[in-house]
């Protein structure tokens, strides 16, 4: 496996694998109204600075993503049918080495209550809950993690 910076040539399959990512991940607990659609996920793709984001490929075919912004990881996602190959292992270190290395002593993330396994993973890692959480709408909350680099 290769990790990577994304490139302006990687948006569509990046936002094609998000947008599979969160049905997979999110069906049953995010209603259809607010599942990411490809046009929205290719706009926000397209205005990711050098440095925000990389990927991980295999054999040249994209396995998964994540980006950080300052000392927060805005974003992990991998391939469905990649989960159980250590993707996310991989990639959450890569930004935690991303973060320590920019000279950031503690790192953030978010994710949904409900996501146990993402959770667990995080959690295997070091990350804690620190007892922040915030409601997006009616029966769908997040949970802020935090972790000392």
């Amino acid at each position: 496996m290769m990790i990577r910076p994304v490139a302006a040539s990687d948006v569509h399959a990046i936002a094609e694998l998000q947008v599979r990512a969160w049905r997979a991940e999110y069906d049953g607990h995010v209603d259809e109204a607010h599942m990411p659609t490809l046009d929205d996920r290719i706009g926000l793709w397209n205005g990711v600075r050098p440095g925000e984001a990389w990927l991980a490929e295999i054999e040249g075919e994209l396995a998964g993503v994540v980006g950080v912004a300052g000392g927060e990881i805005g974003i992990l996602h991998v391939d469905p049918d990649r989960h159980g190959d250590g993707i996310d292992d991989r990639l959450l270190t890569h930004a935690e080495d991303v973060m320590r290395d920019a000279g950031h002593t503690t790192a953030l993330l978010w994710t949904f209550r409900e996501n146990t396994r993402r959770r667990a993973l995080y959690e295997r890692h070091g990350w804690e809950p620190d007892g922040v959480e915030q409601e997006l709408r009616p029966g769908v909350s997040e949970i802020r993690y935090r972790r000392m680099l």
